[in-house]
């Protein structure tokens, strides 16, 4: 009889076991089915069920690491008594997952059972095919995104077309030619025949005159919705500046003769274009007053004002633009610009983060640049 009673406990113990190995299991099934939460709050979510699975679940404590990311049971500590597999998604190692008894244990039937030796195995796959779906997801909703970026791009530049009394026979024209332009890439070279005028549909890109003496000197940064090139357009044919992008761009060229032909048809789109160039000969005009006129300091607050309002549109001059972009609009060495921000840092007037620039005080930085 007692021998009976024994087996019979075995048994309540084994069923007791593979019930708890069940749970365990629903309950990692339960929490991957969620792709919306954060990948940190996935894993805390985890490394909290799973220990409920193992039969010293009050000793057993596990970590998972996924790329830079890891999260620990509290109390855990890596003791011999483990389990512990890599994670991979496509093939690439992103990650481990560790299981351990932080403490001694019975081991008659062995540290680990087979069945948890199983059962760990089948968590390890289900978190691969997570991480590996999750991934996918990623990939999926930031092409979608791109592609609702693009077409809002598309819109808009067709809106501002239309805003300059362009025809959609014109508007079909002037977008028939499109090119990309990679960060760093010339869209025009100083001295090369205007060929094409340019319109920057995306990016941004850097104006700049170019000395003999392999100097150059920014007099512009052209954000989208810009045409590039009416100097040429009734000049002598030739750009008399370079652009480089300073972001990957897409630029629309439009052949010169037809660019011509929609200007002499559309008085409208004419007087917009006159419109145009008069506000580009105005901007010429305060850069050449600014470096002629003004010391170092008056020059610099002028950039960064010019930078903050018209290009950027925002109190923060991002990253895009280099110290030597700024000292080059500045008409500035780079080791005096670098000075001078430091100066305006000191006195609270602009912040520097991660080289972005913040401006704190407009208004003496705006007195600054009119003292010269």
């Amino acid at each position: 009889m007692a021998a009976g009673k024994n087996d019979i406990e075995s048994i309540q113990d084994s069923l007791n076991e593979r019930k708890k190995e069940l749970n365990c299991i629903y309950n990692v099934d339960e929490i991957l089915k969620d792709f919306d939460t954060s990948i940190e709050d996935v894993l805390t979510n985890l490394v909290s069920v799973i220990p409920a699975g193992w039969r010293y679940d009050d000793i057993c404590k596990v970590k998972i690491i996924v790329n830079d990311l890891e999260i620990a049971s509290d109390g855990f500590k890596r003791t011999e008594l483990k389990q512990s597999s890599q994670l991979y998604v496509d093939d690439k190692q992103v990650g481990e997952i560790i299981l351990c008894y932080i403490k001694p244990v019975r081991a008659e039937k062995g540290i680990f059972l087979t069945e948890e030796n199983r059962l760990f195995q089948t968590i390890v796959e289900k978190i691969n095919q997570y991480l590996s779906f999750r991934k996918l997801k990623k990939i999926y909703s930031e092409s979608v995104e791109k592609k609702k970026k693009r077409s809002n791009n598309e819109e808009n530049f067709i809106s501002y077309l239309k805003e300059l009394h362009l025809t959609e026979s014109e508007i079909s024209k002037i977008t028939k030619v499109q090119i990309d332009f990679k960060k760093g890439e010339t869209v025009c070279k100083q001295g090369s025949f205007a060929s094409f005028i340019m319109i920057l549909k995306e990016g941004l890109l850097k104006a700049v005159i170019e000395t003999s003496h392999y100097k150059s000197h920014i007099f512009k940064i052209t954000k989208p919705y810009n045409i590039i090139g009416l100097s040429s357009l009734y000049g002598d044919n030739y750009y008399h500046f370079s652009c480089r992008a300073l972001l990957p761009s897409k630029v629309c060229l439009v052949d010169r003769t037809t660019f011509d032909e929609i200007v002499k048809n559309n008085p409208a789109f004419s007087i917009e274009i006159m419109k145009m160039y008069s506000n580009s000969l105005q901007n010429v005009y305060d850069k050449l007053g600014s470096i002629a006129n003004k010391q170092a300091l008056g020059k610099v607050c002028d950039t960064l004002l010019y930078l903050s309002e018209k290009v950027f549109n925002s109190s923060t001059i991002e990253t895009t633009i280099t110290r030597k972009d700024i000292a080059e609009l500045s008409g500035l060495a780079t080791e005096n610009l670098v000075r001078i921000l430091s100066e305006l840092k000191k006195d609270n007037i602009i912040a520097i983060n991660n080289k972005s620039i913040d401006i704190l005080n407009f208004e003496t930085l705006r007195m600054l640049g009119n003292m010269g």
